[in-house]
Order: C-alpha cells, then structure tokens, then sequence
C-alpha cells in the first residue's frame, strides 16, 4: 500500500477537545450524561441604548481618525452615493466587490465611465488583486476602542486576505455591529471562521495578512 497521512493529523485541537469530551460522556452513567452547555448567544447581553451606541460610535470615530483612518455617518439608501463619493475621492478606477456585497451599491460608481467592477475570482492571483485600485466590503463586527473592523468572511467580505490589498478599502458598517472591545466583539463571532482584523493605514503595500493591517486609505462607513 502507498503512503497515507494519519486522519488525526487533519483533527484540529479544537475537534479533538470534542471528541475526548464525548467519549468521556459516553463513559458516564445515565443519569450524570446531561450536562449543561452554554450557547454563544447565551453569553450576549442586550445591546447597548441609542446614547451609548452614539458613544461608541464617536468613541470609533476618534480611534480611527487616530490611525489615519475616516469614519463618515450615513444612512442605509445614502450607501450607494456614499460608497461613490468614497471611491471618486481616492481616483479609483477598479474597485473590488467580494460576493454576497450589494450590487446597488456600487452601482453608480461603476455607471461612470471608465469605471469597472472586479469580481473577487477565486482565480485571482494576489499580484492581480493588488492592481486594483480598491475594494468594498461588509464586515462581521467592530471594536470601538481598538478602532479595528473585524471580517470572518461572510457576505461581502471575502475569505481571502488577498482581497484586502487594494490602497483603497471602504467597509459599510452597521452600528449595531459595533462593539466596546476586541474580546466583546470575538465572543460573539463563530469560532471556525477565519478572523481577519483590518486597522488604519499602513505605511507599506504589503498583501494584507491575518491580523491587524490596514490599507493605505482606509473609509468606514458607519450606517445608523
């Protein structure tokens, strides 16, 4: 028979945490087999009243500002002239669009003239990413006091960090995704996605990495 790779080499720590668990609970009479496990959103309180969610909001705004970072206020049928606005200022001329993103808004940018969108192909290599000129995203959560935007690659963020490397990144963030800390904000994401934390601006073009990084224009734009 050829080589093979051990099965227990693709168990991850996590998956074999569970598995010692419930062979241990196998073990267990009856009666001592029901044990209580708390549910993630067991662990999330109510979110916070309109005055503190304008606190946190301005609380991001001046963590960002001191990365070198923008926050602009908006409104949900504003984002596509915002989103606009966002990309005429920084010259863009390609933008990124992750799957899952809205397609209204980027729409009236890309009706411009000489304005395309590009697809985040699977295909794409990370030099090809990095020759468009910017990106538009979603985002899982924010973290107010870092002033870091936190995606997990649901929809319109990528699973790929390629995506991010752009000069140019706007992200549309909901204000009920924004959250006081990092530790708030991680205790509500899924736990086997991917993170990928995006700070301000960076002072290299390096492709973004898992962890803290940011582009060189960074735009957040904040939907209450």
């Amino acid at each position: 028979m050829g080589d093979y790779e051990p099965m227990a080499a693709h168990v991850n720590s996590r998956e074999d945490l569970l598995r010692r668990i419930r062979d241990a609970l196998v073990e267990l009479p009856d009666d001592e087999r029901v044990v209580p496990v708390p549910r993630a959103n067991a662990r999330q309180t109510a979110g916070p009243e309109r005055g503190e969610l304008a606190e946190l909001v301005d609380l991001f705004a001046a963590r960002l500002a001191g990365h070198g970072a923008q926050l602009r206020r908006t409104t949900g049928s504003a984002i596509p002239d915002q989103v606009a606005a966002a990309l005429r200022e920084h010259g863009a001329r390609s933008a990124i669009a992750p799957d899952g993103l809205p397609g209204e808004w980027l729409a009236w940018w890309a009706a411009e003239e000489g304005h395309r969108i590009v697809p985040d192909s699977p295909l794409a290599t990370s030099s090809e990413l990095e020759q468009v000129d910017a990106v538009v995203t979603t985002c899982a959560a924010a973290a107010a006091d870092p002033g870091i935007l936190v995606l997990d690659g649901g929809e319109g963020q990528s699973r790929r960090p390629a995506t991010l490397a752009p000069d140019c990144h706007v992200c549309v963030v909901r204000v009920q995704q924004i959250q006081p800390s990092l530790p708030e904000v991680m205790d509500r994401l899924d736990p086997r996605r991917q993170t990928i934390l995006v700070g301000g601006p960076s002072a290299d073009a390096d492709a973004v990495t898992p962890g803290v990084h940011g582009p060189r224009r960074l735009i957040v734009l904040v939907v209450e």
